[in-house]
């Protein structure tokens, strides 16, 4: 979270000298500093949580409460997975580098780093019923792919919905390829 609220702070200084607009009524720099503002409330909402949790953990002995709390995380499928949480991290780095060097347009590259995103996050069961969905055409995988098929959905939507509210609506211009 730290490092998320390092990259708004410097996602902020370096809006702050963006020019006004002329012929739009926002501008380039009010768009970035007011997403940065809300991810920055938001790394600090779950910072907080977070140090509120460790409190009460600490404070649990091995017995009542402690394993209570282990029987939800059972019970609620919570297990930690440090490798979609470093799969997010290099995806990210991927997709801040590709529109940097402008290798592809915004939409393209965010409909994929959308799409690779929630794919980590929902686990490696829908991606492998997705392949058995696409290899043997048979619509029981269907249900066990559908994460899958909702992020697919959901990545095209916000990335190309994105680029064309960007453009058309606010009048920014984004990387294109």
């Amino acid at each position: 979270m730290t490092f998320i609220i390092a990259v708004c702070v410097a996602v902020l200084v370096e809006s702050w000298d963006l020019p006004p607009g002329t012929f739009e009524p926002l501008g380039s720099g009010p768009v970035p500093q007011t997403i940065a503002f809300i991810i920055i409330g938001l790394c600090l909402i779950i910072l907080v949580r977070a140090v509120i949790a460790l409190a009460r953990h600490n404070g649990l002995q091995e017995t009542g409460e402690k394993v209570d709390l282990k029987a939800e995380d059972n019970a609620t499928g919570f297990s930690p997975r440090p490798w979609s949480a470093l799969a997010v991290l290099v995806l990210s780095g991927v997709y801040i580098g590709i529109l940097y060097l402008g290798i592809l347009g915004f939409g393209i590259v965010t409909v994929f780093f959308l799409f690779g995103i929630i794919v980590f996050l929902v686990g490696i069961e829908p991606v492998r019923a997705f392949g058995r969905l696409i290899s043997t055409f048979d619509r029981q995988h269907l249900a066990a792919a559908r994460p899958v098929l909702i992020a697919a959905v959901i990545a095209l939507i916000m990335g190309f919905g994105c680029e064309i509210v960007f453009t058309k609506i606010f009048y920014i211009d984004l990387p294109t390829g």
